[in-house]
């Protein structure tokens, strides 16, 4: 989880926040004290928005500061789907091998091998939207 402290209150930080996140193309969308902060991606034509990552997280004030706190996430959900396929690939793996099937093992490692390629391919990928998300929170104030 990541924090940001801003030394302006609330109201006026969220102001500016909104002004400044249209100009430097981002979505960002504030429900009480929930926020969300993503690219438009149509506005990223470099391969930016090619992964949908956004930050969500709380808006707090604390002695006149303005914190924020999160984290990012995916637009799909990548560790949950991440966590199924690896408690699919181990009960197969098991089972292959309590019935010594050969073929099923060596399948069980290359999907885990396409599995750890896609996670680093997404990783990879949404580095971009997280720099220009976490440059637009240094930038602020």
């Amino acid at each position: 989880m990541k924090q940001f402290t801003f030394q302006k209150e609330k109201g006026d930080f969220l102001n500016a926040f909104l002004r400044r996140g249209k100009k430097k193309n981002l979505n960002i969308i504030l429900s009480g004290d929930k926020f969300e902060i993503s690219l438009q991606r149509e506005k990223f034509l470099e391969g930016e928005g090619a992964i949908p990552v956004s930050f969500r997280g709380k808006v707090s004030e604390e002695r006149g500061a303005t914190v924020l706190k999160g984290k990012f996430t995916y637009g799909f959900y990548l560790d949950t789907l991440v966590a199924v396929a690896v408690f699919l690939i181990a009960a197969r793996l098991v089972w292959s091998i309590l019935n010594g099937q050969t073929d099923n093992i060596i399948l069980c490692g290359i999907v885990t091998v396409v599995l750890l390629f896609v996670m680093g391919y997404v990783h990879e990928k949404a580095k971009a939207a997280k720099k220009i998300i976490l440059d637009f929170f240094n930038d602020t104030f």
